[in-house]
């Protein structure tokens, strides 16, 4: 496989860098390049300065016996920094994810007007985040840090500076790609967005109840479908709500988005994902998948099969759906497709597959869950592993039985390579054991399990692999950057629609109406299962860890259902989000390697949904699947 598959499908330029632009632009064009390549820079930067700052804290704890007070807090700032650098260098490559199913089934003038629309309501969302970053930056003076005694302002900053690099692109790109007619109308669309929701709306118009609920729904659907990115979709939800409701200060939208990043764990999520494209680099994934296939590929379709296998190996070691999804996926699915494997069933099963790391014991998502509901994360972890190989042999049986029914070939393995492949895989299978007696053993925090793998890598690319060339190195932590920050990027907006359900109490009302239609265990775990199934299609985890899911686990607890099995059915949930539409972030990875549209894709991916659904009811009847483990390893919990 070529080194540049995972640059193919993070870095889309077609848009952002148009050719044959007029000249009288190209002084903004050359300010739009230089802001991107010195976001960059610091993006490379202020990355490897926070895992830097991760890694010593690991290093005092344990070699010199004196944990660093201050390094979590010097790494969070940092984390910031970074989070919104990637951010902002995403939006002018192309990295953040948009629907386009509407879109393209318009007339060109049609698609045109909508373009025009939808760019408008993209830049508003832009002018918001910078005016609410800098009313954030006066209503957060006076905070400070806690170790450190570093003024907040520090890390807000960064929102209205990755405010004002992603306008000067919007610019860019808008005032090359439409006529001078076009970009006037953009502007007033602009203006009069922006107008009405700073006035705010909600003085001289209030909303409530239906009527309320109807706009709100409208303002993230309508940009969505019109091809507005997902994450700015989920930002004008916000706005518009702190519009409406009237009373609530404007820089609430940016101090959402920073708290909704400033979570100590999540600062695990771009350093796994880096850990995933060091891995394809330097072979490690590769040889994992040439693992994988000595195990199950003689079997007819085994290729299928070694791809799930090898998704569920590397998901264990990076914990990250979206890094697995990529990185098993620049590889296997080139391979299917020579062998005859339909494009859009390689595209869903990579998509399912890649949903593995959310069962992983040392997932990212299972890391939140631990630390939001002061669950053990030792026993969440081995509560995790049963069912993780129920849901990998179900999406072994999905495509072994395609196999047989289109003719795939099986994939015979020479004994001459047995040992070979097996030595070849030892080191990502090591970086498994590390990981998983580190935290098991309560060696590492959550937060330290990326850097911790990221160092591993980098030292088995150094000394073992010699292909640690600096180059390479800053350029995969580019193309990573681009996946981070997508992924964070909706973290942060998620957070700004949880604070929007959480302060408009819809949880409480689910809560209060699942608890008035039935008092059954089981159905309650179903129709909390459902709500979050349905939530996990629009929200990422850590927004609905944080934010929704608190005010539901006391109905849950009240009503005899352990914290760990809801944990581990909470990771299916997620992991249903991840393939069913309009979300559905591993599908959009998956979609653009294999090269097939969208919907073929989410039309392929049902028997794979239709399975994750049979496999949750089956840990709801059977509760023993992921309790038996914990209860042998740890002890049967004390009521």
């Amino acid at each position: 496989m070529e080194s540049g598959a995972l640059s193919e499908l993070s870095v889309n330029t077609s848009t952002a860098k148009p050719t044959g632009s007029p000249t009288w632009y190209r002084p903004l064009v050359a300010l739009s390049d230089f802001l991107d390549r010195l976001t960059r820079i610091l993006y490379v930067a202020t990355t490897a300065i926070f895992a830097s700052i991760m890694i010593a804290g690991v290093f005092f704890r344990y070699a010199l016996n004196n944990s660093l007070a201050w390094s979590d807090e010097l790494a969070s700032i940092f984390f910031v920094w970074a989070t919104f650098f990637a951010i902002s260098t995403g939006y002018l490559n192309g990295a953040h994810i948009n629907l386009d199913l509407l879109v393209d089934r318009l007339s060109p003038s049609m698609r045109s007007k909508v373009g025009v629309l939808a760019e408008s309501l993209s830049g508003a969302f832009l002018v918001c985040m910078l005016v609410s970053g800098y009313l954030a930056l006066g209503s957060s003076a006076r905070g400070h840090t806690d170790a450190l005694r570093l003024p907040l302002t520090v890390p807000i900053m960064a929102i209205p500076t990755a405010a004002v690099i992603m306008l000067v692109h919007w610019v860019r790109r808008n005032c090359s790609e439409c006529s001078r007619v076009s970009l006037v109308l953009k502007l007033l669309f602009m203006a009069g967005f922006v107008w009405a929701v700073y006035l705010p709306l909600g003085t001289h118009l209030p909303l409530s109840g239906m009527p309320r609920f109807l706009l709100l729904f409208l303002s993230f659907v309508v940009p969505m479908l019109i091809g507005v990115p997902v994450a700015i979709s989920l930002g004008i939800v916000g706005i518009v709500y702190v519009s409406v409701f009237g009373n609530i200060p404007f820089s609430t939208t940016a101090l959402q988005m920073y708290f909704g990043v400033n979570v100590l764990p999540l600062m695990a999520i771009p350093l796994l994902i880096l850990s995933g494209y060091m891995m394809q680099r330097a072979g490690m994934a590769e040889q994992l998948c040439d693992f994988a296939q000595l195990l199950v590929g003689r079997v007819r379709g085994g290729l299928g099969s070694s791809n799930v296998l090898a998704s569920f190996l590397f998901g264990d070691i990076a914990g990250s759906a979206v890094s697995g999804t990529a990185a098993i996926g620049a590889i296997m699915i080139p391979e299917m497709k020579k062998r005859g494997y339909k494009g859009d069933f390689c595209a869903a099963l990579q998509g399912a597959a890649g949903t593995l790391a959310m069962l992983a014991p040392l997932s990212i998502t299972i890391l939140l869950y631990a630390a939001a509901c002061n669950q053990s994360v030792s026993r969440l972890a081995a509560a995790t592993i049963l069912p993780a190989f129920m849901v990998m042999m179900s999406f072994m049986l999905v495509a072994l039985i395609h196999a047989r029914r289109n003719g795939y070939p099986r994939e015979y393995v020479p004994r001459s390579q047995y040992l070979r492949r097996i030595l070849g895989a030892m080191p990502g299978l090591f970086a498994l054991v590390l990981l998983a007696a580190g935290i098991l053993g309560g060696v590492f925090t959550p937060a330290e399990v990326g850097t911790v793998l990221v160092f591993y890598i980098i030292g088995l690319m150094v000394f073992l692999y010699r292909n640690a060339r600096p180059a390479e190195l800053v350029r995969t932590t580019i193309e990573a950057g681009y996946t981070g920050g997508m992924t964070l990027f909706l973290v942060a907006s998620s957070a700004l629609l949880g604070f929007v359900l959480a302060r408009d109490f819809v949880s409480q009302m689910l809560v209060q109406t699942i608890s008035q239609v039935t008092s059954d265990k089981h159905m309650i775990i179903i129709l909390v299962s459902l709500v979050f199934i349905v939530l996990g299609m629009v929200l990422e985890a850590a927004p609905m860890i944080y934010g929704i899911l608190p005010s539901f686990m006391p109905v849950l607890t009240q009503n005899g259902v352990d914290p760990i099995l809801w944990g581990v059915l909470f990771m299916i949930n997620m992991g249903l989000g991840m393939i069913i539409p309009p979300v559905a972030l591993n599908l959009f990875v998956s979609t653009q390697l294999a090269g097939v549209k969208y919907e073929e894709a989410v039309r392929a991916s049902l028997p794979f949904i239709a399975i994750m659904v049979v496999d949750m009811v089956l840990v709801v009847v059977f509760p023993q699947i992921p309790l038996l483990l914990p209860n042998l390893l740890f002890g049967y919990p004390i009521r």
